[in-house]
């Protein structure tokens, strides 16, 4: 039975995309492997806009106590720090020739397509982990300052969110106890609880043996590992976050549940088909792409270290 010319191509198309999403959609079963899909690290939101515009609330103060029949004080809802996210635009297409594809020699096209889809993967997480790679200098909250850096609150005085200690026992203690103690914007504390910590290739093993090791590391006594038994924190990693990929080897962040750090969705990969009935070198043109960014708003729920001394 001969096909038509719509029929071929949807055949063509399925061929490639189970290359591609089966490549794409492939992660490492390795325990702490980091991707731009680990909600824990960033938050998804879906928009419908090419810029997402918002400006940072204030947050309520505390709840005063009062008699039984005084008016009840009331909180009003303050905003500043306006901010405007652009969604950016990621795209790339290869050309199959025919008979490339017809006789797929040695498996080549599949390989073509399969590298394609590896290559829109590491994008992905390359342009998501730049917001920690750039979290001491150019990633800006919306009040202007870098991610880990000083933050002048909207309620008046200021939050430190940052250090320069290398990763080790008592470092991490003191990057929990700022988080626990850090301020929001109304200058309340909110007793944020470590959820993730997230670190380099290089750092990854000190990080698992600090917070997983059933006695506490680095040392001869037998001392239970709280940060093991109570806070049971999840150690991630990324070689997006390495000195290679132009970051640090040796910085390291903690994130508390309620952090900022969005992954905002315009529209999830897409791929396109054109025949080669329409080019003019009877060739296939692939092509896939995706609309999103990584931005952080607030700085509450974040610390950060550059672990340099």
């Amino acid at each position: 039975m001969a096909f038509t010319e719509q029929q071929n191509l949807a055949i063509v198309r399925t061929e490639l995309d189970s290359v591609f999403y089966q490549n794409f959609d492939y992660q490492d079963t390795f325990p702490g492997i980091a991707t731009a899909n680990t909600a824990a690290i960033f938050k998804p939101m879906n928009t419908t806009h090419a810029a997402y515009i918002e400006e940072i609330f204030k947050g309520s103060g505390l709840f005063s106590n009062i008699g039984e029949t005084t008016t009840v004080p009331l909180s009003t809802p303050t905003v500043a720090n306006k901010l405007t996210t652009y969604i950016k635009d990621f795209a790339s297409g290869i050309e199959i020739s025919k008979n490339l594809f017809d006789d797929n020699m040695h498996g080549v096209w599949s390989k073509t397509v399969a590298d394609f889809a590896m290559v829109a993967r590491v994008t992905q997480d390359d342009n998501a982990f730049s917001v920690f790679r750039n979290a001491f200098t150019t990633t800006l909250t919306a009040d202007g300052s870098a991610l880990c850096a000083t933050h002048t609150l909207i309620g008046g005085g200021s939050v430190v969110n940052n250090s320069t200690a290398a990763l080790t026992s008592t470092s991490l203690n003191t990057g929990i106890v700022a988080l626990r103690q850090q301020k929001n914007q109304a200058g309340v504390i909110l007793g944020n609880v470590p959820s993730c910590l997230l670190v380099s290739s290089a750092g990854f093993k000190k990080a698992v043996e600090i917070t997983e090791s059933a006695l506490l590391s680095d040392t001869a006594n037998n001392n239970i590992n709280v940060y093991r038994s109570a806070y049971g924190i999840t150690v991630y990693t990324s070689p997006y976050l390495d000195a290679a990929a132009g970051g640090s080897d040796t910085a390291w962040f903690l994130l508390s549940k309620n952090h900022a750090v969005t992954r905002l969705i315009r529209q999830g990969l897409q791929t396109a088909l054109r025949s080669w009935e329409y080019s003019n070198n009877r060739t296939y043109l692939y092509q896939a792409n995706f609309r999103e960014t990584v931005y952080v708003p607030d700085y509450v729920g974040v610390w950060g270290s550059t672990g340099t001394v």
